[in-house]
């Protein structure tokens, strides 16, 4: 009786501390809504795919499903893809960006990759004085400052003209040089005037020399990585018939082992598992 005392009392205990014996979270969610590129999310959904455990899903989700707040109970990681970021704002303005940011908060992770690093800064200039100019504050904010772009070359929506393979340098991988896929991405401004802010790779062009490329964000007790080059972006299935993107090829092949390597850092930094 004594025992089962002292076990009954054990339990009140771990309860009370919230201890948890639900299973892990092991939900990746992909923002899949207005102003989202299709290329975008089939190239993550594929370097997700051959980087991480199957025990992971991986779920497309909407603004309105975000907005339901039904999600983050079982989330590892919400990604933002590239895309553009004005309908970003158009669909998640109060209320979806407020449940953003708790569940970084609390322990989520956050990925946003070119126009989901604009969306998750504090401030955008994209194209200012040109003819796609979009400036002006965003609310994510997990990155208090200026994401400024497109940094390497001029963006254009309805072609992939804007499309380069610049090396960045990152630590992640002993700041070995990698080409990666880039269009219309940004730069971070001043990131080492933030404590919470790390750098985790830096740009290696004559367009945007040593310029930081992505950041690694701790924002309360979640994980933030915003992204002006799109890492995920594989050779295995990118667009070789496309003109603009063919002639970028050979470079980007050259270090895609390593481009491999460096998208499973940026998932441990974000907390989830790699292969």
């Amino acid at each position: 009786m004594l025992i089962k005392k002292i076990l009954f009392s054990l339990l009140l205990v771990l309860f009370s501390i919230n201890v948890s014996f639900a299973f892990p979270k092991k939900v990746i969610y992909i923002y899949n809504d207005l102003g989202v590129s299709e290329s975008s999310i089939e190239h993550t959904i594929y370097t997700l795919k051959h980087l991480i455990p199957e025990d992971y899903r991986i779920n497309l989700i909407t603004s309105e499903e975000i907005k339901k707040n039904n999600w983050v109970d079982e989330a590892a990681l919400l990604i933002m893809p590239g895309g553009a970021d004005i309908p970003y704002a158009q669909k998640l303005n109060g209320d979806g960006n407020r449940i953003i940011k708790e569940y970084i908060k609390n322990g989520g992770s956050y990925l946003g990759i070119c126009a989901g690093a604009y969306y998750g800064s504090g401030f955008i200039e994209f194209d200012k004085n040109g003819p796609l100019e979009v400036v002006g504050k965003r609310e994510l904010s997990f990155f208090k400052g200026k994401a400024i772009g497109p940094v390497i070359a001029e963006y254009d929506y309805k072609t992939n003209s804007g499309v380069r393979a610049p090396q960045i340098k990152t630590p992640l991988l002993g700041n070995k040089d990698i080409f990666i896929y880039y269009n219309g991405g940004p730069y971070f401004s001043d990131p080492e005037s933030y404590s919470y802010v790390t750098v985790l790779a830096r740009y290696q062009d004559p367009n945007a020399p040593n310029l930081p490329a992505i950041l690694g964000i701790n924002y309360g007790e979640g994980k933030v990585i915003l992204s002006g080059v799109h890492f995920e972006y594989s050779t295995d299935i990118i667009d070789k018939k496309d003109i603009y993107i063919n002639k970028h090829l050979p470079k980007l092949l050259k270090t895609e082992n390593r481009r491999n390597i460096l998208a499973k850092e940026i998932f441990k930094f974000l907390n989830i598992e790699a292969n």
